[in-house]
């Protein structure tokens, strides 16, 4: 009897310690299957997520400091356009440099055919005033000789054109087509002198600065259709305060003489050579 309840304490035990066993066997050859539903740390759901906004085990104070650049990783802002590009390069070409500025000219010339034609067009039929619908149509006529010559260099240049108005010129249009009568006149005469006020001293500006004689000889026609529009503009009578782009600003200008008081006379600009220190008319005289 003694010996079976020996055998029966001896058996339980044997168990208790096999079961024992297997527990921590299975936590070393590997997980128990229960494990793998257990929670996955959140350091482990990072993924791509930018490091420095991990948790750290680091003391803080050992961290790279914010204020010190040379330990801030390099920052770049992605919306900042790139200061080199194609647009910015300037192009060597038979003729000599071409420059951003350069292009700009044709495409903005091809821009104001492309709106000042049909409008020039249309003026010429629905017009209020005689002057109107003769000047307009003059400049309609005009920039079509104008725009066949943009596209021939710009062709030679290998420089692609709009080949329709902008925003702002699309509404330009329609805000004039919507008008009737002398409002239709005003409106159109208005915003075709602004739009010339506006390209001349562009064309000025590349004309004297180009590198490039083929740039430089389509400037100096430009110059000269745009100065005869402002003229036909203006010859219409109707080019009044608000068809005309703000003055330049400059820095010195001369006080003009009250009225009342004598008018100031220069003398002609020869009579002041010989004070100009250059010698040449004492060259001219000495040979």
């Amino acid at each position: 009897m003694g010996r079976r309840r020996i055998t029966s304490v001896t058996t339980v035990i044997g168990s208790l310690i096999a079961l024992q066993l297997t527990t921590a066997c299975s936590w070393v050859t590997g997980q128990p299957e229960a494990a793998s539903t257990r929670p996955v740390p959140a350091t482990e759901l990072f993924g791509n997520i930018d490091p420095s906004l991990q948790p750290s085990d680091t003391d803080p104070s050992q961290q790279p400091s914010d204020t010190d650049p040379s330990q801030q990783p390099p920052q770049t802002d992605p919306l900042q356009a790139p200061e080199e590009g194609p647009a910015q390069e300037t192009v060597s070409t038979p003729w000599g440099p071409l420059s951003p500025a350069d292009r700009d000219l044709l495409a903005k010339v091809r821009l104001a055919g492309l709106w000042e034609i049909p409008t020039g067009r249309q003026a010429a039929r629905r017009a209020f005033r005689a002057a109107t619908r003769k000047n307009l149509g003059e400049i309609a006529r005009q920039h079509t000789l104008l725009d066949a010559e943009v596209r021939e260099v710009a062709a030679e240049l290998r420089v692609p054109l709009p080949d329709k108005p902008n925003a702002d010129q699309q509404g330009w249009m329609d805000e004039i087509s919507a008008k009737k009568g002398l409002a239709y006149d005003r409106l159109a005469v208005m915003r075709l002198r602004l739009a010339h006020g506006k390209i001349f001293p562009a064309i000025g500006a590349v004309r004297a600065s180009t590198r490039n004689t083929l740039i430089r000889g389509f400037a100096e026609s430009a110059a000269k259709f745009v100065n005869t529009h402002m003229g036909l503009l203006e010859g219409t009578g109707l080019a009044g305060d608000m068809a005309l782009p703000p003055a330049p600003t400059v820095t010195a200008a001369p006080t003009m003489v009250p009225s009342g008081e004598p008018a100031p006379s220069a003398p002609p600009a020869t009579s002041l050579l010989t004070h100009t220190g250059t010698g040449d008319d004492h060259a001219t005289n000495g040979d």
